[in-house]
């Protein structure tokens, strides 16, 4: 009797302390999620009709029958996007992380902080900062600067959209790489870097043969994070180009928006949304099939 009645007391201690945050849980995210995929099949718009049509949004979102023309334009921008900023946050990050973690130790803390600056602005002010930064008159950062040497203004809004947002994304993703890939680093036992040091190893030999190699888990981590994050990224596209001009930067995740809350085409946003999460879905299982999910979660340290 007294265990059952202890095991009454541990269930219910453990409904009154998980219980509301699993109803938060439920109510924000379980019941949008599904109330999204219902709305993809409907062609819900202003007026919030739930008028089903099937696989229509799909449909035309796959060029059957009334095609959308912009969806492949949309394609490649989300493609170049992704694959454009990926490298700039990994590499950009591994090559900061290995840099300040081989100086001295209050300079290296002092360049970390530096590139740490953008993850503590908000959104809001980082994303006008890039776009005022490469704004085309003479009041523009870039042009201000041009303008004082005597040289023309540049609309570089209009000339190179897609590199500003994917060296913003790409630059304010660093911090975090960089946050990982220094704390990977200060877990390799000094013994290793000093014995290739008596050995006669350079710097660049020590970082290529002992340094990258016991970063592999990381270095995949941070790729896999970032990879869906620069999928579902659309804030600084929105911030700094609006996805302009002329559908030059609309990525996938801006277009649902513009047609869900733009064009209150709900039931049309809601399938990109519902197929944004299906690859998202797929890449995650590729991903924790190629890290192998077993060893990732039993091996937190770095291995020696």
């Amino acid at each position: 009797m007294r265990d059952v009645l202890r095991k009454r007391s541990g269930r219910g201690a453990l409904a009154f302390f998980m219980g509301p945050s699993a109803a938060l849980v439920v109510l924000f995210y379980f019941v949008p999620v599904i109330l999204t995929f219902l709305i993809a099949f409907t062609s819900m718009g202003r007026t919030l009709l739930w008028d089903f049509i099937g696989l229509g949004n799909f449909a035309r979102l796959f060029g059957i029958g009334a095609r959308d023309p912009l969806v492949p334009r949309i394609l490649v921008n989300t493609v170049v996007f992704t694959l454009g900023a990926l490298p700039v946050t990994v590499i950009g990050g591994l090559l900061i992380s290995v840099f300040s973690m081989r100086v001295r130790p209050g300079a290296g803390l002092f360049f970390r902080s530096v590139f740490f600056i953008p993850r503590a602005l908000p959104p809001v002010v980082w994303g006008f900062l890039w776009a005022w930064s490469f704004e085309g008159t003479r009041y523009g950062l870039f042009n201000a600067i041009r303008s004082a040497v005597g040289l023309p203004i540049v609309q570089w809004l209009i000339r190179y959209p897609m590199i500003i947002v994917v060296l913003a994304n790409g630059f304010l993703g660093i911090s975090l790489a960089m946050l990982v890939f220094s704390a990977a680093i200060a877990t390799i036992p000094r013994d290793l870097t000093r014995a290739a040091e008596v050995d006669g190893a350079s710097e660049g030999q020590i970082t290529r043969h002992i340094i990258l190699p016991l970063l592999r888990w990381p270095i995949l981590t941070m790729t896999a994070w970032h990879l869906m994050s620069f999928l579902n990224s659309y804030v600084y596209v929105m911030l700094i180009t609006g996805g302009g001009p002329y559908y030059m930067t609309e990525v996938w995740s801006l277009y649902a928006y513009h047609m869900a809350f733009v064009q209150y085409r709900y039931g049309y946003g809601a399938a990109f949304v519902v197929l944004l999460v299906v690859v998202n879905v797929s890449l995650l299982l590729l991903v924790l099939r190629a890290f192998g999910m077993r060893r990732m979660l039993t091996r937190g340290k770095i291995e020696v």
